[in-house]
């Protein structure tokens, strides 16, 4: 490793205390925002501190490294580093505990403690000043202690470890999980259909792991939750499944518990958005679940950053579907960072499906908005914007969700108006997967159905780029690389993943502008990191 990742990390220390070596995923975060270190450092790095609090080491109790080539031997047995990365792994850690209580073994065994960052208040506390008899006959005893405690832990570590998941032969199995029946079967066929096919491209091009291969199996989710739970669990039990994806956010509630359960990491790759971040009770988010979709508060907050960063629009007014949950979440989101980036929300009205808009559209107008925004309007702005025209509301329109069903239904009144969506069927970056989908299923993929294959694609694509750089295929390690995404260019996206939230950050959106009846795709848009 450099050796500006020790610089870096006795600063952190010092800030933090010792006890930031407990929060890998916070610790992570930090190396990040400090360096520009390679993110395999980090990520060796803060893996192995896992691994090792997993097995019961605590930065507080050094004695524990004292079987460091143990440890070493663990990293490359059950999580698969090489001896090399072992050994730098172990060597850092060591180092930071000669850092924190002091320089050699002789020293150790005097009692001595050394004034580093980090343990001034230590020092103060007296610890130097204790008899140096009593020391080491509670060192002995702590030692023998740690030494029981530390021999059951391993041991039940490993029974555990035993009975996690592996490959089967030389199959790499993901399980895809979405209704397979009732009335949203169609659309599950193809997101199934364009996850084989992300298998055929890696499989085919060498792309998965030396001599293993992808497999994509498909499974019914059923509405009811309960049943869902109780059908994924099912399935799960097959160790030989390593990976879980998703297509309906609608579940990823239900099945984020139980993912952290099997130790088995679950990527939603929705065509809908998530409602809200996948949260635990103590707003944490689970362990083993990943989003490659945003959620709907995100949404929100790209259409204000759109509107007043790229449009320069002052004055908006809101028009949303109250009876739709992910409309409302939106428009909440919307309306915040519509402040927060400068623009003045001059109205704001509800609709309701089926029901007229000319009124609202007239108030609108009334109210001197420069722009109409349509959260998660859809469809709906079919009905919508026809009758923006004929109230004599001029504004820009901006909302999410561009359907191939807007131009014949909203005709030359869709002039005029802008949209976001997280994939395009517009967007000539995806048209190769398209081709390939129709050159291997002999069938076009339907434009309203896009979204859902290239999400369902690149999830695929993405849990293969896990399993070359995962250091094994345990749960854990799987869940760790999948954590530490960074930059990894997808067909719709260039995905990096947040390690605070585990949904993507700062993901870029296709771009429509619609000219008389039809849509023209203008660019990726990103938002700039604050």
């Amino acid at each position: 490793m450099p050796d500006d990742i020790r610089d870096i990390l006795v600063e952190i220390i010092d800030s933090y205390g010792i006890k930031i070596l407990e929060d890998p995923d916070r610790l992570a975060q930090f190396l990040e925002d400090r360096s520009s270190l390679r993110p395999e450092d980090t990520f060796h790095l803060t893996f192995a501190l896992r691994f090792l609090l997993k097995c019961g080491w605590r930065p507080s109790r050094r004695e524990y490294m004292k079987e460091g080539a143990d440890y070493r031997a663990s990293l490359e047995s059950q999580l698969g580093f090489t001896k090399e990365q072992a050994a730098e792994v172990m060597k850092l850690i060591n180092w930071l505990m000669e850092m924190e209580y002091g320089g050699s073994e002789g020293e150790e065994e005097t009692g001595a403690v050394v004034a580093v960052p980090g343990n001034l208040k230590k020092i103060a506390g007296g610890v130097a000043n204790r008899p140096r008899t009593m020391r080491i006959r509670k060192k002995s005893l702590y030692n023998g202690i740690i030494l029981i405690v530390s021999l059951a832990v391993l041991a039940a570590l490993f029974f555990q470890i035993g009975n996690q998941r592996t490959p089967a032969g030389d199959e790499l199995r993901i399980a895809f999980f979405a209704p397979m029946s009732g009335p949203d079967a169609r659309l599950s066929h193809v997101q199934l259909k364009a996850a084989q096919l992300a298998v055929e491209r890696v499989n085919s091009r060498g792309l998965a792991r030396g001599e293993y291969k992808l497999k994509v199996i498909g499974f019914d989710l059923p509405a009811d939750p309960t049943a869902a739970e109780r059908a994924v669990e099912n399935v799960m039990k097959d160790k030989s499944m390593l990976v879980m994806v998703l297509g309906r956010a609608s579940a990823a509630k239900t099945l984020a518990p139980l993912a952290d359960e099997l130790e088995a990491p679950l990527v939603v790759a929705s065509p809908n958005p998530l409602e809200a971040p996948l949260l635990d009770e103590s707003s944490l988010p689970y362990l083993y679940s990943f989003s490659l979709v945003n959620d709907a508060a995100s949404r929100g907050k790209i259409l204000s950053y759109f509107a007043t960063q790229a449009l320069h629009k002052k004055k908006i007014a809101f028009y949303y579907d109250p009876s739709d949950a992910v409309s409302s979440a939106v428009y909440k989101s919307a309306r915040k960072w519509a402040a927060g980036f400068g623009a003045e929300v001059v109205a704001e009205l509800p609709y309701g499906r089926g029901g007229g808009h000319y009124a609202a559209m007239r108030a609108f107008a009334e109210s001197g908005a420069d722009l109409l925004m349509l959260p998660g309007a859809g469809a709906a702005a079919g009905e919508i914007l026809p009758q923006r025209a004929a109230a004599g509301f001029g504004a820009d329109a901006l909302g999410d969700g561009y359907t191939d069903r807007l131009p014949q239904q909203a005709g030359r009144a869709l002039a005029g108006s802008w949209w976001i969506n997280e994939v395009s069927a517009l967007d000539p970056q995806i048209s190769s997967v398209l081709r390939e989908y129709r050159s291997l299923y002999n069938e076009e993929c339907q434009p309203g159905d896009v979204t859902a294959a290239i999400l369902s694609y690149d999830a695929v694509m993405w849990i293969a780029s896990a399993f070359r750089s995962t250091p094994g295929f345990r749960g854990e390690a799987i869940r760790h690389t999948l954590l530490a995404t960074r930059d990894l260019v997808l067909a719709h996206t260039t995905l990096t993943i947040d390690p605070r939230t585990h949904m993507p950050l700062n993901k870029s959106s296709a771009i429509i502008y619609c000219e008389e009846d039809k849509g023209i795709f203008q660019r990726r848009f990103t938002m700039r990191r604050n």
